[in-house]
């Protein structure tokens, strides 16, 4: 467990520490594709040869050297559904005191810029330049802070795609983000994690500072920018595999302590027991330790640590609001026109479990109030959960793999995502199901466990840093 310059741990795997290397994600169209003459999904064609398209990666030193990439992981098989392949490649860099210097550096330092230039053996002639970003270490210690976060403990930060337009009047698409934001980082402040990355471009993310509520979260620090300027497009997925593979890569320098959700808006990690997320995550990997959690695979040993959880989807509709009017109670705040019916639901809920001692901890009310009908069956994919620092490879929209540790079926007994279906659009109906698709389900009263349990956990928190606190002044002669 090696410390950084601050003395703090780090939680590194073994594997983390190797020597240095220039770890990239490069997403291409299916082999089979290549010669096709027609564009897709707005990305140019590549004009190229399947027969002799490579792929090989070549890195260009600064001193003209050249380092091959190595895969470290096969592709999958078959393309993704969007036709696309993603290739993992790492650059291993000479030991240090032999690379050179880079700008502003001297020899065997890691100072940042690092710059390169790379190019494809199918086209040697074309070569790209790239610069490193600077280190992560500070953002790592930010997001999972050593002192509170721990690898059995570890934080969990929610990973968005960019809110798009989508033809919206911007006005309009402004505030309903705000409002959306605001529900989502509501529900995962009551399981127990850590915040959002939210991945924006300059503009939205200008319009949204202006928000008072988005400046709270700013202030708390729930909520994080991540300049994104890739251009809007209607395409689905696009945007999915670039964030994912941008937020696992770019942060995988940082330790176990730090894992990551990869859902959407509409998607909202849940646990019939109440449980908040630590308690999800210990029973999950107890879970995927003893096998009840599905099979395992990885290219790592099999004593490889879980490192990819991927979660069942279930649909949850509401009988209290017709499919027409569902996406309105997410973009709105809580004076949205159903708030009375949440009040009421609220309290016949809460009466029903005894939820209304003073004893008991009642959440906030939230649009999930209203939803009462869950899916007897799962959605045939699912989403993620992963920790960065396993080098998770082969991320796409519903899957991923990792380098240094193992991938699960996430047991639904620890946890699964609630999928609201109608959250965007109306896409179902109950008058249009049979008894035997959908089953009622009371959410307010798995939230109130949830809040217990949540309130529970702050105050032993609190109590073992104000300890910590003590222990350290009396040390200093200060206690």
């Amino acid at each position: 467990m090696p410390a950084d310059a601050s003395g703090e741990p780090r939680f590194l795997l073994p594997g983390q520490q190797a020597a240095a290397a220039v770890h990239a994600l490069v997403w291409v169209e299916a082999l089979d594709r290549l010669g096709r003459d027609t564009a897709w999904d707005g990305v140019a064609r590549l004009v190229v040869d399947p027969a002799v398209w490579q792929p090989n990666m070549t890195l260009v030193l600064a001193d003209g050297r050249e380092v091959a990439g190595q895969r470290l992981y096969a592709p999958a098989s078959e393309p993704l559904w969007n036709r696309v392949h993603p290739l993992d490649v790492t650059f291993n860099l000479p030991p240090a005191g032999e690379e050179p210097a880079p700008a502003g550096g001297r020899g065997g330092e890691r100072e940042s810029p690092w710059c390169f230039k790379v190019w494809e053996a199918s086209f040697p002639d074309n070569r790209a330049p790239l610069c490193l970003p600077p280190s992560s270490a500070a953002l790592c210690r930010r997001l999972a802070p050593p002192a509170t976060a721990t690898p059995d403990r570890p934080a969990l930060w929610s990973v968005l795609i960019p809110f798009r337009s989508m033809g919206t009047p911007w006005d309009t698409h402004v505030a309903r983000s705000v409002a959306r934001l605001q529900h989502h980082l509501a529900y995962l402040q009551e399981v127990g994690a850590a915040g959002s990355l939210l991945y924006t471009d300059a503009l939205t993310r200008q319009a949204l500072e202006r928000s008072p509520q988005v400046q709270r979260f700013l202030r708390e620090g729930r909520l994080l920018f991540v300049t994104w300027d890739m251009m809007e497009r209607r395409t689905y997925q696009w945007d999915h595999h670039l964030v994912y593979g941008h937020a696992l890569l770019g942060l995988a320098g940082c330790g176990t302590n730090l894992w990551l959700q990869l859902t959407d808006l509409d998607e909202m990690l849940f646990s019939v027991y109440g449980s908040t997320w630590p308690r999800m995550y210990s029973c999950l990997t107890e879970s995927a330790g003893s096998g009840r959690g599905g099979a395992a695979q990885s290219s790592a040993p099999a004593a490889a640590p879980a490192a990819v959880f991927r979660m069942q989807r279930v649909d949850v509709l509401s009988s209290a609001v017709d499919p027409e009017a569902e996406a309105a109670l997410w973009y709105s705040t809580a004076d949205h026109p159903h708030a009375a019916a949440a009040a009421t639901t609220t309290a016949a809920a809460a009466g029903a479990t005894g939820a209304a001692s003073a004893t008991t901890v009642r959440p906030p009310p939230h649009p999930l109030d209203l939803y009462d009908r869950i899916a007897k069956t799962p959605l045939s994919t699912g989403k993620m959960v992963a920790c960065p620092a396993a080098r998770v490879v082969d991320a796409w929209v519903h899957d991923a793999r990792a380098v240094l540790g193992s991938r699960h079926e996430g047991n639904a007994s620890c946890a699964f995502l609630l999928h609201v279906k109608n959250y965007w659009r109306p896409r179902a109906s109950l008058l249009n199901s049979s008894s035997s698709v959908y089953e009622p389900i009371r959410l307010l009263a798995f939230r109130t466990m949830a809040a217990r349990a949540a309130r529970s956990s702050r105050s032993s928190r609190g109590g073992r840093q104000v300890a910590q606190v003590a222990q350290v002044g009396a040390q200093d002669g200060r206690g």
